[in-house]
């Protein structure tokens, strides 16, 4: 059953409203983002994981039991991840903002539950 939705909300779901290209671009960040998400070689978690964990363990060093011979270690490690994670939330807005310019177009006949044919 194909959803009913009014001649000019169809006519808003075009080239000149969305570039369906902007999905494949989006998955290619999605790739980008891989090598810093997904497991490690047998299962190992992500070296994002891996390496927030070693902050932690700097920062308990540093900051609890005030050990300064790790203090360069610990904002150089902090500086690293807060470029990657930085790096990733740019990468990630890129995706929110295809996915907003799409769901903008979201006919509101739709949301009426208007499921009986094609408009």
């Amino acid at each position: 059953m194909a959803a009913r939705i009014t001649d000019e909300e169809w006519d808003k779901l075009s080239p000149e409203n969305f570039e369906t290209h902007s999905l494949l671009r989006a998955v290619d960040v999605v790739d980008e983002l891989r090598d810093d998400l997904n497991d490690g070689e047998y299962a190992t978690p992500p070296q994002l994981r891996t390496d927030l964990l070693k902050l932690h363990q700097l920062a308990m060093a540093v900051i609890n039991e005030r050990s300064r011979s790790q203090v360069a270690d610990l904002f150089e490690l902090a500086g690293n991840l807060d470029e990657q994670v930085s790096y990733m939330m740019t990468k990630l807005e890129e995706i929110q903002d295809t996915l907003s310019r799409l769901t903008a177009l979201y006919p509101d006949s739709l949301c009426y539950g208007n499921l009986d044919g094609d408009g």
